[in-house]
């Protein structure tokens, strides 16, 4: 018992000597968010920040437990950073925000859309390689 405390103890001081900016720089390295990759989670998030966004906005409808969702939000995430805002991820967990998902038809994931000026203007299921998430993208910025 005395083991298991002072192996606790050592945790504990260890994890104090992690510096928040140490902290920090790993979360970042976990899921690294900006400006241009956001989370929905409701309607009413959805109407605000895609159907009345300025610029065009890729909605990534997913699921933490699907393997494919899993390779391609990260470069997706990528893809969108690399716009400099000309283009916006809006990233919504199926299994958090199933009216959403029911109101745009998903029987599958990942399903990605293509919003402009509040309409949906293109799709695709599954995973795509670079090459056409690139095209995909400049497809939905042309105008």
């Amino acid at each position: 018992m005395q083991n298991l405390l002072r192996l606790g103890a050592t945790f504990a001081r260890s994890s104090l000597a992690v510096k928040p900016t140490q902290m920090t720089s790993r979360l970042t390295q976990f899921r690294n968010f900006s400006a241009s990759v956001f989370d929905i989670e409701s309607s009413d998030d959805f109407n605000e920040k895609v159907i009345q966004s300025a610029v065009p906005v890729i909605v990534d409808f997913h699921a933490d437990w699907c393997g494919p969702c899993q390779a391609l939000g990260p470069r997706l995430e990528e893809k969108v950073n690399g716009q400099n805002g000309n283009v916006l991820l809006a990233k919504i967990n199926v299994d958090y925000a199933g009216e959403l998902a029911m109101d745009y038809g998903i029987s599958a994931v990942p399903t990605v859309f293509g919003f402009k000026n509040g309409e949906k203007v293109s799709e695709f299921k599954g995973v795509l390689d670079d090459e056409q998430l690139d095209e995909f993208i400049e497809n939905l910025l042309a105008d």
